[in-house]
């Protein structure tokens, strides 16, 4: 990614948008995983703001600079709903980033979308607030839990790279069952 954007051949908001495009094809509609609660109504424009910096300084503002990340619905993102999956903390809007968000977008992050987790932060990836998330290789398997919907995502080419959280495994089961790499620290 940031080889295309050396190159002039994509910008932030190009890929930004283009993973709005995914999510709307597959998550909304043909297959519908199911795994964005929210999207960023902001994150066109923090993609515009990554390019704006990277053409005035030809550098990047971090590792990240640009890469567009989904967050586990655990996990607050200042502006934007922390719902827990549950129709219980729908209404719930923090203040702050969690110290994963804000170091991630201090890298140049953009965060595209909040994702489906089990409910209240535990089992399968079902809420009461979104209903299930599908493993997207096959519709009528789960995608693991918590963090299903992240890895659901990750795997249909939803964003780059998530946040998910664990207590147990949280985070080796969706990843074991998507087909993709997670790390839990």
């Amino acid at each position: 990614i940031h080889k295309a954007y050396k190159d002039g051949t994509l910008t932030a908001r190009q890929l930004t948008q283009m993973y709005l495009d995914r999510i709307d094809a597959y998550d909304r509609h043909g297959p519908m995983i199911n795994s964005v609660i929210t999207l960023n109504p902001k994150a066109l424009e923090e993609g515009d703001k990554m390019d704006t910096e990277f053409k005035r300084t030809g550098k990047f503002v971090g590792s990240l600079h640009g890469i567009p990340i989904l967050v586990k619905d655990q996990v607050d993102v200042a502006g934007l709903p922390t719902t827990l999956g549950s129709v219980v903390m729908k209404d719930y809007v923090p203040q702050l980033d969690a110290g994963g968000v804000a170091r991630a977008r201090k890298a140049g992050a953009i965060v595209l979308a909040k994702m489906t987790l089990g409910e209240m932060g535990g089992g399968d990836t079902y809420g009461s607030l979104f209903g299930v998330t599908r493993n997207p290789y096959d519709l009528e398997r789960t995608a693991g839990g918590s963090s299903g919907g992240p890895g659901a995502a990750v795997a249909a080419n939803l964003g780059t790279i998530a946040i998910g959280e664990e207590g147990f495994a949280s985070i080796r089961r969706p990843s074991t069952w998507n087909s993709v790499v997670g790390m839990r620290p």
